[in-house]
């Protein structure tokens, strides 16, 4: 579970006991509305899966933002992605500004389809599309990334069935290498057929593994040693416009940038 999580569920727990203690009747917490990135790479092996998978998570009431690489906007098309996941899914182009935003927002990074070109410049930490850069991005920033290697497996079910599994031993090799170092770096490979699952399950371990020990937080001052991202946009939401933080607190750049995309002013006190 990441940090904001948390700090959401510190910040809920503080304004019930203040309620409390002021006598003010409890107001209904929203559930936790989950936010998925899914960065499609321009394969098209699971293309018509991958997108049924992201209906599901849509049933489960999971948002979902899609990124399209400049080949996946030939492949895929964003009026196909509409069509399949309604009229109101935010469609990210090369030609869009950079969806950063969407990617610190972001729960689970998930690319519905790997292409053995993306998983290449992956695996030489080439980050030279916003695709590539997005997902190295993600792992840097600590985010769960779950692809579905399908298109970029050498031996996948597909390519034997279409007799495109003649590779010489050696280019084999050479591709299956790549997706054990993405592996290594931290990017969960599956089968298309358990995008949604795998995603499902990830978020609901997440969720399960909340540590309720958590010290109280003060709802007009964040006195940490370390100022985060997740503190910022956690105090955003509940509608504060100031933090006040004491000398000597580190603020991470990140938090910078949440504080200016969110209207709140870091003052030290």
């Amino acid at each position: 579970m990441d940090n904001e999580k948390l700090v959401e569920l510190v910040v809920a727990e503080v304004l019930k006991r203040l309620r409390q203690v002021s006598g003010e009747a409890p107001t209904q917490i929203p559930t936790q509305k989950y936010n998925v990135l899914a960065i499609f790479t321009g394969g098209s092996i699971g293309l018509e899966t991958s997108l049924e998978e992201l209906k599901t998570l849509q049933a489960n009431g999971i948002d979902i933002t899609v990124v399209l690489s400049q080949a996946a906007e030939t492949i895929v098309g964003e009026n196909w992605i509409k069509e399949k996941l309604g009229s109101d899914v935010r469609v990210f182009t090369s030609q869009s500004p950079y969806p950063g935003k969407y990617l610190r927002m972001a729960d689970i990074v998930l690319v519905p389809v790997l292409t053995q070109n993306t998983a290449a410049k992956l695996a030489h930490t080439v980050a030279d599309t916003m695709v590539c850069t997005l997902i190295m991005q993600a792992l840097m920033l600590g985010k769960h990334v779950i692809a579905a290697a399908n298109a970029a497996d050498p031996q996948d079910g597909w390519r034997i069935e279409k007799n495109m599994g003649q590779s010489s031993p050696a280019l084999c090799e050479a591709l299956e290498n790549n997706l054990k170092k993405i592996a290594a770096f931290g990017v969960e490979l599956i089968s298309v057929t358990k995008l949604a699952a795998s995603a499902k399950k990830l978020l609901s371990r997440d969720q399960n593994t909340i540590s309720t020990n958590v010290p109280a937080v003060s709802a007009n001052n964040f006195k940490k040693q370390v100022l985060d991202a997740a503190a910022v946009r956690g105090a955003a939401q509940i509608g504060m416009k100031t933090l006040r933080v004491a000398q000597g607190t580190i603020i991470t750049p990140l938090a910078r940038d949440v504080a200016r995309e969110c209207h709140v002013d870091i003052v030290w006190e």
